[in-house]
């Protein structure tokens, strides 16, 4: 609540003071502690995180020694979330902590939150998520819903990035209204970027923009959640389209903010995804790649898998093919949890492999086809099968997919190319555009362009334009 509503805060925490009797006293001065530390993490207010962090471990120390349990958790939640700069053991420590203050005056609810909290940083350093599950169900027992919310959101981002998108829109479907209804404001901004992301990790940017317009407008301050919003939403759905200046784009104004404002979540892609796109595209070294590695970032298995690949490229860059293959190998077997990172990793570490000479580019492209083919992700699949072509291997095109042609468009002999084509007229984009996202030429889009106005009987592009966004439009 203290980030929805700041100036509230602020001004009570004034009036607080004003009405203490005795303000040396450390059992009215550590809960304002306390709320202050909070407030100084917003990114509006730009204080240092070690103030901050003194702030809070004050308070902690003086609520254990006046027994003032509550406080003495809230302090250990806020220090578990700026230690993660420094690692997520020492995190973990000040969570168990926690833990062991709730247990000890029987606090079920901060025991509970302990727990999920524990549960999250296992779920991000492995992704396994079973402790978050936990968690959750304990928060039922309990009745303590909106941390049941905050757990279900947690499990749906994971459903996201393991690319069980049912169960992800599952959670989405039974929580967000709820979320909404009990003024769970945080719980249900989170869900709202959860479906955001739903939609970029399958390319769905009309989808995407639809559902980040919510949390927009759901969302009155600067969010927290800004460098997830750029990173592992808006760029991911941007390289799902091949646009990668975009992604690019997006990388940047992440890392910006993020050196700006203090961060406790850290799956903006600085320290995974992004050094291997710099890498791939020849603008960082190995150097960068130590740095994104040195990071307590860099341990979460999400961010890992990108890593692993990035060393890939620069080992296969140095002549140390076998070393770089192995590497590509073990991102295969170790992330499988993480189908659509992985194969998109597999077709960025490809394009490197093809242009230095090492490894099985054309296997891991083909790989990454069938993948993308069958999850509708038209433009990554086009952009393999362009790569295996420039590897001068033939690849047959595609005639399947004609099941998600639309009855109209089948029965009057719209082939699947045809319709790659005519879906992303839905975005209103150019001959050029087109053409980047299916890895084709303009002139073979002007060709097909032609074919569907002959075919749809459209009198003119705009018409073919509203065809396609009543019949693709998200």
């Amino acid at each position: 609540m203290i980030s929805e509503r700041a100036a509230d805060t602020l001004a009570q925490v004034a009036a607080a003071r004003a009405q203490l009797g005795d303000p040396s006293d450390p059992r009215h001065t550590a809960a304002l502690a306390v709320v202050e530390a909070h407030l100084a993490l917003l990114p509006a207010h730009g204080a240092e995180t070690a103030e901050t962090e003194r702030l809070a471990r004050e308070a902690a120390e003086v609520a254990e020694r006046e027994k003032l349990p509550v406080v003495a958790c809230q302090a250990w939640q806020l220090l578990a979330l700026l230690a993660r700069e420094r690692g997520f053991d020492d995190a973990d420590a000040c969570l168990e902590r926690m833990l062991a203050v709730a247990e000890e005056h029987s606090l079920p609810v901060w025991r509970v939150e302990a727990l999920l909290r524990l549960g999250a940083n296992a779920f991000l350093r492995s992704g396994d998520a079973r402790r978050i599950r936990e968690a959750r169900d304990a928060a039922r027992d309990l009745g303590a819903l909106a941390l049941a919310q905050h757990a279900e959101g947690l499990l749906a981002m994971d459903a996201v990035q393991r690319a069980d998108f049912p169960a992800a829109q599952e959670i989405i479907d039974r929580c967000l209204e709820p979320s909404a209804r009990m003024r769970n404001l945080g719980g249900h901004r989170y869900l709202l970027l959860v479906a955001a992301t739903l939609a970029a990790h399958q390319g769905r940017r009309r989808q995407m923009e639809r559902e980040l317009l919510r949390f927009d407008q759901a969302d009155e301050s600067t969010s927290f959640l800004m460098p997830v919003l750029l990173g592992l939403c808006r760029a991911f759905c941007a390289l799902l389209e091949e646009n990668r200046t975009q992604a690019l784009a997006e990388l940047a104004a992440a890392a910006a903010w993020e050196d700006q404002h203090p961060n406790m979540f850290y799956l903006s892609g600085r320290y995974g995804l992004g050094p291997l796109l710099a890498v791939v595209g020849g603008t960082a070294d190995r150097a960068a790649y130590a740095a994104a590695l040195a990071a307590p970032a860099a341990a979460l298995a999400w961010n890992r898998q990108f890593l692993v690949l990035t060393d890939a490229v620069l080992l296969g860059r140095e002549g140390r093919g076998r070393e770089a293959a192995g590497l590509v190998d073990r991102a295969r077997q170790e992330f499988r949890g993480f189908p659509t990172g992985r194969h998109l990793g597999l077709r960025l570490v490809a394009e490197a492999a093809l242009a230095d000479g090492w490894g099985e580019p054309v296997a891991w492209l083909r790989t990454a086809e069938e993948y993308f083919h069958q999850a509708g992700v038209r433009s990554v699949a086009g952009a393999c099968r362009s790569l295996i072509r420039q590897a001068g291997v033939p690849v047959a095109q595609r005639r399947t997919g004609r099941e998600l042609i639309p009855e109209g468009l089948r029965s009057v002999g719209v082939t699947p190319r045809e319709f790659d084509v005519f879906a992303l007229l839905v975005e209103r984009l150019g001959n050029q555009d087109v053409a980047q996202r299916l890895s084709i030429s303009p002139r073979t889009v002007e060709k097909h362009i032609a074919s569907l106005l002959h075919k749809t009987g459209s009198a003119n592009r705009a018409e073919l334009c509203r065809l396609a966004r009543a019949l693709c439009g998200d």
